[in-house]
């Protein structure tokens, strides 16, 4: 559970999720008759323009639709580059074993940012679609909040806690939110909780705690489906903004020039 530290004095922090990237091993490449990587890369230069002093970017997961070691280092090679701090947390089409954890993969790792804190939680499981927080993790998600009652919480996961109402995703949920939720119960300091893998906007209230997910920066699925459908939304990202009060201002931004003619008649991916 190494922690890392962040400029104290800071007031108030932006915070930028992105999620379901998707990326394949070679930049040319086409994933459901589109491009992720063009389409990350128009993601990341609206971020770039739009929050040019953002805090930190988190990918949520599914960083890789090829997850093989020339996808993940091109992905690390382009976010060095940006000079900003940034995390991922992996989903269930990344290689849990090569994947680029923030530190052990088994750990729950919290970042702090002033007076705020983010804890990373694996939920992916290898060779599975659903998702599984391992006990050792949830225990020491108990053992860090405890520790961080004086800090505003945010914690982020790849599933979907809650069902979205989607018939097809829902059986790829999280199978142990109640594991999750009994622990996040019992500390009021909590205020959201961040995913991906729906490929889609949505915002849940459980016990004061906000239950977030963010689009895709590639393809978005279809809400309230109850088969695999896609959906004509364009890619996007969610904006944090983390207030000194323990306010948390949150709101989506689509990137119009990010958009691609999808092949909406797959039934799967």
């Amino acid at each position: 559970m190494t922690l890392s530290n962040n400029n104290q004095d800071q007031q108030d922090w932006t915070i930028i999720q992105i999620s379901d990237t998707h990326l394949m091993n070679q930049e040319d490449l086409e994933f459901v008759h589109m491009n992720p990587e063009h389409s990350f890369q128009s993601v990341m230069q609206q971020i770039r323009q739009q929050y040019p002093n953002v805090d930190a970017i988190i990918n949520t997961g599914d960083l890789a639709q090829v997850p093989v070691a020339e996808t993940y280092s091109r992905y690390l090679s382009f976010m060095q580059r940006l000079g900003i701090p940034f995390y991922q947390i992996p989903g269930n089409h990344d290689n849990i074993d090569i994947f680029p954890f923030y530190q052990n993969k088994d750990e729950a790792q919290a970042i702090h940012f002033g007076r705020w804190s983010f804890v990373l939680l694996n939920s992916a499981v290898q060779d599975r679609i659903d998702g599984w927080i391992k006990q050792e993790q949830l225990q020491q998600l108990e053992v860090l909040l405890a520790k961080l009652q004086q800090q505003f919480v945010i914690v982020a996961c790849h599933h979907h806690p809650f069902e979205m109402r989607s018939t097809w995703i829902d059986q790829h949920i999280l199978k142990n939110t109640e594991n999750l939720t009994d622990i996040l119960a019992k500390h009021s300091n909590v205020k959201a909780v961040i995913f991906g893998h729906v490929h889609q906007d949505s915002c849940h209230e459980w016990q004061h705690i906000q239950f977030i997910s963010t689009p895709s920066t590639c393809i978005q699925f279809k809400p309230l489906s109850e088969d695999f459908a896609l959906d004509d939304e364009a890619p996007g990202f969610r904006v944090l903004h983390l207030k000194a009060n323990g306010e948390l201002e949150t709101q989506i931004h689509r990137v119009l020039t990010a958009r691609q003619q999808i092949n909406r008649e797959i039934s799967g991916y």
